[in-house]
């Protein structure tokens, strides 16, 4: 059965990855700031689905995407889905700090994790 990692799987294009993967017989570790949908999403298929609250924005992230990948037992996929954004017409600092702590300072704490790319069979980091 393959495997995928899929950080931001509680809403928009994360979640219907999630959906899809999961109607295709892959064995998922979903995760998200919102705790509740991770826990509605796994109860669909509870052998299959396993869960992990991660936010990317803070400094544990790494440690609980580690987690989440030894609960799956390591992973064929990694989609990294986690994102946010406003319309801000008045350029409010507060909304675009925001959306570079996540878009940016969160891809990047993501993104170089070097073990990603060493476990993933056959580099399919998305």
């Amino acid at each position: 059965m393959k495997k995928a990692i899929i950080i931001g799987a509680t809403s928009g294009l994360g979640h219907e990855v999630a959906k899809q993967l999961l109607a295709a017989g892959w064995q998922l570790g979903i995760a998200g700031r919102r705790e509740a949908e991770l826990v509605a999403f796994q109860k669909q298929s509870p052998d299959k689905i396993a869960i992990q609250p991660l936010d990317v924005t803070q400094s544990d992230a790494s440690e609980k995407l580690d987690q989440l990948i030894a609960k799956v037992g390591g992973m064929d996929l990694f989609f990294l889905a986690s994102g946010i954004g406003y319309q801000n017409p008045d350029l409010e600092s507060d909304k675009e700090i925001r959306t570079l702590e996540t878009n940016v300072v969160g891809f990047t704490r993501i993104r170089l994790l070097r073990h990603i790319v060493s476990s993933v069979s056959k580099n399919r980091v998305i």
